[in-house]
């Protein structure tokens, strides 16, 4: 078993790779991050060796999510699907999305394992967490639950993203997100897996100003969505297009979304 300190100083002894996905390279600027908030990881070779192949980039989106995006707002797997596009012109993208409503990460292993069966697609997107952490569930029992998806998408030849849970103040003072933000850094460093973190990115546009979930008025509500899905959507393509073999992507595009030596 993992222990809450083993977590932690194996968090420590992994420092970033000190690359930011932040303005330039096609992210607006409002939706810029720091590097210490953001920062690609070492590479998806299965995607790279898929796209080299000639195949197309299928990403497979699988959360927990009880409902739709809010009426009128375009989700950030559209948005994600699209951005991509952008930075792989003519390269066939495709996104699609299996939701698991109100599922913990331990109930949402064999779904995931049998959708990428099924579907073979070349990048998973995991977003979990959140009700694991909003049911005071076992920590350590979302951990083993972690490394069981990620071996059973890596196995099935995909490569895989966990993204973790929202951020707003109000939910950060109800829930304790700590122990499951740990073993997603954690387990994400030891497994060849970029681990996106949604949760600090929101709470750096909250303390930044950017956004205000605060604000119970509909057309505020309506603008902090919308800004929300269409920077997650920005960001994510950035780090995966950074992520990918230069070899894959022609040249100009690669100077262009700055991943080129």
């Amino acid at each position: 078993m993992l222990t809450a300190t083993a977590i932690a100083l194996a968090a420590l002894s992994f420092p970033g790779s000190g690359h930011a996905a932040k303005a330039g390279g096609g992210v607006d600027p409002a939706c810029s991050v720091p590097d210490a908030v953001l920062s690609p990881g070492e590479g998806l070779p299965r995607l790279s060796a898929r796209l080299a192949a000639g195949r197309p980039l299928s990403v497979l989106i699988v959360n927990s999510a009880k409902q739709a995006s809010k009426p009128g707002i375009v989700g950030y797997p559209a948005r994600l699907e699209e951005e991509l596009k952008r930075r792989l012109p003519g390269r066939a993208v495709r996104t699609s999305v299996l939701s698991l409503p109100g599922e913990p990460a331990p109930a949402m292993v064999a779904p995931l394992a049998q959708a990428v069966e099924d579907q073979r697609p070349a990048l998973v997107v995991w977003q979990t967490g959140t009700v694991d952490a909003m049911r005071n569930l076992d920590p350590e029992g979302f951990g083993m639950a972690l490394q069981a998806g990620i071996a059973a998408v890596q196995s099935r030849g995909a490569d895989i993203v966990i993204m973790d849970m929202q951020y707003s103040m109000h939910t950060a003072q109800l829930i304790d997100f700590a122990p499951y933000l740990s073993y997603i850094t954690w387990l994400a460093q030891g497994s060849d897996v970029f681990h996106f973190p949604r949760y600090d990115i929101m709470r750096h546009w909250v303390e930044d100003g950017r956004v205000d979930f605060a604000d119970e008025g509909d057309e505020a509500k309506r603008r902090s969505y919308d800004f929300v899905h269409r920077c997650i959507g920005q960001l994510l393509a950035e780090s995966i297009a950074t992520m990918i073999a230069p070899a894959v992507i022609p040249p100009a595009v690669a100077r262009s979304n700055g991943t080129s030596p």
